[in-house]
């Protein structure tokens, strides 16, 4: 059986390409023990990645039903990739505490800017990015991370979600050091204060923007090298979104962990458990 697997999983209910009943064939004939789904939740806003808030109820039919099919050679488990949007409360919307999940992924993907009175991208597009650079922030880099990482910390501390995902996803559309220089203390003393408020999630180390081709890994080896000087527990996933991505570069995630001094990783099933190297 393959030790690994992941929870951070997306299917044609927000914004993944493959089926549920896909990945869970892939995922058994992968050897794996268990797989975790957790679409977009729906958010009180209209974005084109987030699931219906109507078709809520489907997921979990849906789901609960593949437990029924295949539940006698896989576990099955069932989360949300929960979004923070500041000044909203994206829980109750959801009746969140009626939903019975196996687990919760917090992120954060939108960062609320007065200048255009809403919420710029910190994810998606090299145009969409630039854009919300440029408009939410004036061109201003530095004030864009800062604002990711204050909105970071507001959701660790609201959400406590079992996993934190894409830690550092302002690097992705910053190659090059396009808008920042991640290697500034200013920088470091914002990744410094997250990782500090953080008391009971587990860091992903999140290859999913690597199995689209961009060549990004969160989160970073700087930052994994403060994540261990913290004690700090991870878990790599790969933010899947079509079946050939189940568990793709994985190896390359353990190297980096290994080098930033980690012997392991976590894998939940049912609950988190730790799977040495």
């Amino acid at each position: 059986m393959n030790k690994f697997n992941t929870i951070h999983l997306h299917t044609p209910y927000s914004d993944g390409i493959n089926y549920s009943h896909e990945y869970i064939e892939e995922a058994i004939r992968l050897g794996l023990k268990s797989i975790g789904f957790s679409d977009h939740a729906p958010v009180p806003l209209k974005y084109d990645w987030a699931m219906k808030k109507e078709n809520l109820p489907r997921y979990f039919d849906e789901l609960n039903y593949m437990r029924k099919v295949y539940g006698n050679k896989i576990n099955i488990y069932i989360g949300l990739e929960l979004d923070y949007l500041e000044g909203l409360d994206v829980k109750k919307y959801i009746d969140f505490d009626q939903l019975n999940l196996d687990f919760v992924i917090g992120t954060v993907h939108y960062l609320y800017s007065d200048r255009i009175d809403g919420f710029a991208s910190a994810d998606g597009t090299q145009e969409r990015v630039d854009k919300a650079i440029i408009e939410g922030f004036g061109g201003d880099g530095v004030a864009f991370y800062k604002k990711y990482y204050q909105t970071l910390r507001q959701m660790i501390t609201e959400y406590n979600p079992l996993m934190i995902a894409h830690f550092d996803i302002v690097e992705k559309r910053n190659i090059g050091k396009k808008w920042f220089d991640a290697d500034t203390d200013e920088y470091k003393a914002h990744v410094e204060a997250t990782l500090d408020v953080i008391k009971d999630s587990y860091i992903e180390v999140n290859t999913g923007a690597m199995a689209k081709g961009i060549d990004v890994m969160y989160p970073s080896e700087y930052i994994l090298r403060r994540c261990r000087a913290k004690n700090l527990r991870v878990s790599v996933n790969s933010d899947c979104h079509f079946t050939s991505a189940l568990l793709f570069a994985y190896d390359k995630a353990i190297d980096r962990l290994k080098r930033a001094g980690y012997d392991c990783s976590y894998v939940f099933d049912g609950v988190m458990k730790k799977v040495k190297f």
